[in-house]
């Protein structure tokens, strides 16, 4: 078994994050297969450096990926491009879901 960095780690939340614009930690945790407290350290250090914010409602707490995380995210995957061959295999490594895909 292969443990993610932290860099990986984050990465992988904002992707998911990004697949619907707005998320339940629980669902973050199983779509990114973490351990719910790796989870809630990586969330909490990403909302204390602003590329995430939790928001509040009725319905539970949400998830949402901030326009600095959304930039973050954008940079990252196309840095991330040049070292993975372009194919569609690729692509759905880097985006699991066909919504990410049609966000591309």
């Amino acid at each position: 078994m292969i443990r993610r960095s932290k860099l990986e780690v984050f990465m992988d939340i904002m992707k998911v994050v990004a697949e619907e614009r707005e998320m339940r930690r629980t669902r973050i945790m199983y779509k990114a297969n973490l351990a719910w407290k790796v989870l809630n350290e990586a969330l909490d250090s990403m909302e204390k450096r602003g590329i995430l914010l939790s928001e509040e409602t009725p319905s539970g707490v949400f998830v949402k990926l901030t326009p600095t995380g959304k930039e973050i995210l954008d940079r990252f995957c196309e840095v991330e491009s040049v070292f993975v061959e372009r194919s569609d295999a690729a692509i759905q490594v880097m985006y699991p879901t066909t919504k990410m895909n049609a966000l591309r």
